[in-house]
């Protein structure tokens, strides 16, 4: 009997690999012969990493100026290069992303193969994605079992580009100009045969790694979030649709993994977005990305960025910003069931919301985490969100009979 790829078989493969990722990242060192922490950095590996392709290039100094520990470590350095160096032009200011000290930060870097994810853009993408700006500077990418991954970046702040925070406040302007980008990114990659080739490691939301996990880590900060004097607070409508949305979420990702497929970034907050001095709008932290349905970055990123007051101006001006930006690419969509998908899209950054202000916030100001829980209370009344939900599991669609 030949063996048939079934959604049980594959979700049986994921839940053991989540056993030995979990393991893996919880050991407290591994027998690696390379560099993935901060600690292990020297200026001979810099030279071989950043220099090898230049003759006689060595570099002289090589400093930590900052940095600190989080989700990753991260940290700034400066470099001086001897006379061939500075010649080539290697950079003088970098960015490292590292593995963290912290076993528990580990396992989920570890389980949802999130460095991996990133590498995978910065070594794969970039030649399409960075000459346009949508990412940054990649200048060297490495992952590693449990967790473990070291990342060296340009120095944004050396060309003025601002890295916002989720608590910054920002213009429809530049919300525009967001919207334009993640088409563009979408767009390039909207149905795209190399999903079945070079790019197999985008995994649709349903087989991604650690998805089992994640939902079990959902549906617990859900019920905390009921239980907190923040979700007590919410309107009667507001605690019913997400206590629907943790008994019916599975039905959604699969109606979701159905829509036309793109690469999205998964975690495309207002904290993750790049604001370049001309104006221009890009994307970094992809350590997020799954295979999905493009309008869920967008509904993501409003949901994180705007205000109620801002929304009611703005919001169907910028779905259709970016919606006009994927047609003037060369991708169609029924505009009308976009919208609709757009707004029940608003879960998603609803759940990363709640699991934020259950979780100390991931070093973003909570009342970032208490604006989005407002605006997606308000907006999720107003487009009927919850009628939206009962209507995809009940019959597959999320439009109207």
């Amino acid at each position: 009997m030949a063996l048939v790829d079934t959604p049980t078989v594959h979700t049986h493969a994921l839940a053991a690999l989540e056993a030995s990722d979990l393991l893996l990242a919880t050991a407290p060192s591994l027998v690696l012969d390379a560099v993935y922490t901060i600690d292990q950095v020297t200026p001979e590996w810099l030279t071989t990493v950043l220099g090898s392709k230049v003759p006689d290039a060595k570099l002289v100094t090589a400093n930590n100026t900052g940095g600190h520990e989080g989700m990753t470590s991260r940290h700034f350095w400066t470099l001086e290069w001897n006379d061939a160096g500075k010649a080539a032009n290697l950079p003088m200011r970098i960015f490292f992303k590292a593995t963290p000290e912290n076993a528990h930060l580990r396992e989920m870097l570890s389980l949802l193969h999130m460095a991996e994810l990133e590498a995978h853009v910065y070594n794969e993408l970039s030649v399409e994605l960075e000459p346009q700006g949508l990412i940054p500077k990649c200048y060297y990418a490495k992952a590693y079992p449990g967790g473990r991954f070291i990342i060296i970046l340009e120095d944004l702040e050396a060309r003025n580009v601002k890295v916002h925070w989720m608590g910054d406040t920002i213009t429809p302007a530049y919300a525009r100009q967001v919207a334009i980008a993640q088409a563009r990114i979408h767009a390039t990659y909207w149905n795209s045969p190399r999903f079945d080739a070079d790019m197999v490691w985008v995994r649709p939301r349903c087989r991604r790694f650690g998805e089992l996990w994640l939902r079990k880590f959902f549906t617990n900060n859900r019920r905390m979030f009921l239980e907190s004097e923040l979700g007590k607070d919410l309107p009667e409508y507001v605690k019913e649709l997400i206590r629907m949305w943790d008994r019916d979420c599975v039905a959604v990702y699969e109606y979701w993994d159905s829509k036309p497929p793109t690469i999205i970034h998964g975690d495309s907050h207002l904290g993750n977005v790049l604001e370049y001095p001309d104006g221009s709008a890009g994307y970094y932290d992809w350590q997020c990305l799954f295979r999905g349905y493009g309008y869920r970055d967008l509904s993501y990123f409003l949901m994180s960025s705007l205000d109620i007051e801002a929304c009611e101006g703005h919001e169907r001006e910028l779905f259709d910003v970016y919606t006009d930006t994927l047609e003037a690419n060369g991708v169609k969509v029924d505009r009308e069931e976009a919208w609709l998908d757009y707004c029940l899209l608003a879960l998603e950054r609803f759940d990363s919301a709640m699991t934020s202000s259950t979780n100390g916030g991931y070093g973003h100001a909570r009342s970032a985490f208490e604006r989005q829980v407002k605006t997606i209370s308000h907006l999720a009344q107003k487009h009927d969100v919850k009628g939206l939900l009962e209507r995809v599991v009940k019959t597959g669609k999320i439009t109207p009979a």
